[in-house]
């Protein structure tokens, strides 16, 4: 057998056409005479006889392979979709006909900027994911949407950087926006309203909301302990509706009257008895908006701030630290605001 640039087991220095080598009786060990003799026996001694006896070492066979061109990482031939981060492999797959995303060489900050060499943050580098670490999860983060397609001429994989927190919906969502225009209705802002906004860093409309919000909300309050519950106790009396265990108790002949006793206050008197309804109806369309726009009004904030960001950043390094810093989401914002209406809740109450 020929040891040329195999290892002696001790020293672990590769074997030479010169070398004066021994090798092993039983395993077949191969080693420098003078290391043999050294160690005055075979290392491999006590594993002789078992399936973990020394084996002379097998040529390596590299497996034809291919690199995924989203994340980098090591593939078969074969494989159809990248193992780390989902990316299909094939051509097929990869660019389909009328493919509306760039490839991962085009820039958009270069096409915007007229720029031959990408400027700082522009690029996503090709072994590198989300954040500039290699991808490692089993839901791609930016929501099947390549790293470098232009959002009305931001990368996407800077959004993806600005957004940091669910960027699987908000990517997707604000590729279709500057794509084709349509939008999604976003549930968190239809629920949350000011809280969602400022928990987005949206503090312009976002205090908006809040103000109006709190507004509306200590305003109904304050009605219905001075002005509302009253009016409808004293229309209740005059209806003939007692309240029980369980609250009032209507039966249809008190609500025919107590209809008619509404329609006979006057006018001031019978908005107050419409506040209730009117502070629903207000709520209900506050929601409404909130959630039909929060998309479109979360994506120009985002575009525009990370253009202005990449306008004042001088280098690559100063462009990542401005866009995790000034991006994400501000928790404390939101609960501060969440604080605030419970304090107007129960000052209301005293």
């Amino acid at each position: 057998m020929n040891y040329v640039g195999m290892k002696c087991p001790i020293c672990g220095k590769a074997f030479t056409a010169d070398d004066d080598i021994v090798v092993c009786p039983q395993c077949g060990a191969p080693y420098h005479r003078e290391c043999y003799a050294h160690a005055g026996k075979c290392i491999y001694e006590d594993r002789h006889g078992t399936p973990y006896a020394w084996k002379p070492p097998q040529p390596e066979i590299e497996e034809e392979t291919q690199r995924c061109p989203r994340c980098g990482a090591k593939n078969l031939k074969s494989a159809l979709y990248c193992v780390h981060c989902g990316m299909p492999l094939s051509e097929s797959e990869q660019q389909p006909r009328n493919n509306p995303f760039p490839s991962q060489s085009q820039n958009p900050w270069n096409r915007q900027n007229g720029a031959d060499i990408p400027p700082q943050g522009g690029n996503v580098p090709p072994n590198f994911g989300y954040q500039g670490q290699p991808f490692f999860f089993l839901v791609d983060p930016l929501g099947g949407v390549n790293p470098a397609e232009s959002v009305d001429g931001v990368p996407a994989g800077d959004i993806a950087k600005f957004v940091q927190e669910n960027t699987q919906y908000y990517v997707p969502v604000f590729s279709n926006i500057g794509r084709f225009g349509k939008s999604r209705f976003n549930f968190s802002a239809f629920f949350f309203q000011g809280i969602w906004m400022l928990f987005r860093k949206l503090y312009r409309i976002g205090a908006i909301i809040a103000a109006v919000q709190g507004a509306m909300f200590f305003t109904y309050l304050l009605l219905m302990k001075y002005a509302v519950l009253p009016l409808y106790e004293k229309l209740y009396s005059l209806a003939g509706v007692t309240s029980g265990i369980y609250g009032y108790t209507i039966t249809n002949t008190q609500r025919d009257e107590l209809a008619r006793q509404i329609i006979a206050l006057p006018a001031g008197q019978r908005f107050l008895a419409a506040v209730p309804g009117l502070y629903l109806i207000g709520s209900i369309i506050l929601m409404i908006v909130c959630g039909a726009i929060g998309n479109r009004v979360y994506m120009r904030n985002s575009i525009s701030r990370i253009r202005q960001i990449h306008s004042e950043a001088s280098e690559p390094a100063e462009f990542a630290a401005r866009l995790q810093q000034e991006g994400g989401v501000n928790t404390s914002a939101a609960a501060l605001f969440t604080c605030c209406l419970m304090v107007i809740y129960f000052l209301a109450l005293l």
